[in-house]
């Protein structure tokens, strides 16, 4: 695959496997056994957008999630494993007759997995209405019943509702770590999902805390993706904020990378 030196052998070839397990459904055993399929009518243009550093998840359209294929844009970040450990790590927490709000929902991969593994009453806000009508055309695709609002998490005063869970994948990335991002990362996805700035980097989580003290059952949980650079900052702060228990857990990689906190 012609996509330049940006990117290495390996790279290239599981970039390549990927590209035809979501255009065209091919699985690897396909490829070996040689499966004919029929080529997209642009399919120079999607490889010329790729070799251009554009994420092919933004080129074919779509990416995976807990094994499910979700359409995505530059109006929805591109989902990473961390949140679905985050959201294995909850789905056993959760009873059909619960009710779960997602905050920043983005392309919905978060609580239309949880609606699906669960049957429990989903809701799911999102700032942009880009990502609440392509969240909502993924809940639909995938038959799952949620609830999509667009709402500004710092206007919930606004809001109406009571949730016994409420689980976020809030920007928590410092604008000076863009120093060592990639380009695929910073060029395409969208900044409002990814930065907050410097001299604020717990400002979604204390927003969180506040409205999470408020609007969740009691005995309720708050259920958090963060910044691994902050992990015991962020427990600090929610206990502050009035949590009783508030636990850190590491991803794969051992990192501070999701927080637990009861109500």
């Amino acid at each position: 695959m012609a996509l330049g030196d940006q990117y290495s052998t390996q790279e290239r070839k599981a970039i390549a496997f990927r590209c035809l397990d979501i255009g065209f459904g091919l699985s690897a055993s396909d490829v070996v056994l040689g499966k004919e399929v029929e080529s997209l009518a642009d399919w120079a243009s999607r490889l010329h957008r790729m070799s251009s550093g554009e994420p092919l998840q933004y080129v074919m359209g779509a990416g995976f999630f807990l094994d499910r294929l979700f359409a995505l844009n530059p109006s929805t970040l591109i989902p990473r494993p961390e949140t679905e450990e985050l959201v294995l790590k909850i789905i056993p927490m959760i009873r059909p007759d619960s009710k779960v709000l997602d905050v920043g929902t983005g392309s919905g991969c978060i609580a239309i997995s949880i609606a699906l593994a669960t049957g429990a009453e989903l809701s799911a806000w999102d700032v942009s209405s880009e990502a609440i009508l392509t969240a909502s055309q993924n809940a639909q695709a995938l038959g799952a019943r949620v609830e999509f609002c667009q709402q500004d998490l710092f206007s919930w005063p606004q809001s109406h509702g009571q949730w016994d869970l409420i689980v976020s994948n809030p920007p928590y990335v410092m604008e000076k770590e863009k120093l060592d991002m990639h380009s695929h990362v910073l060029d395409f996805e969208p900044q409002v999902a990814l930065f907050v700035p410097d001299e604020d980097p717990l400002k979604f989580y204390g927003a969180l805390a506040e409205f999470g003290m408020e609007r969740l059952c009691a005995g309720g949980y708050l259920a958090l993706e963060i910044n691994q650079a902050f992990g015991e900052e962020t427990r600090g702060l929610l206990i502050q904020k009035g949590f009783s228990t508030v636990t850190l857990y590491p991803d794969f990689f051992g990192k501070d990378r999701m927080i637990l906190a009861q109500k």
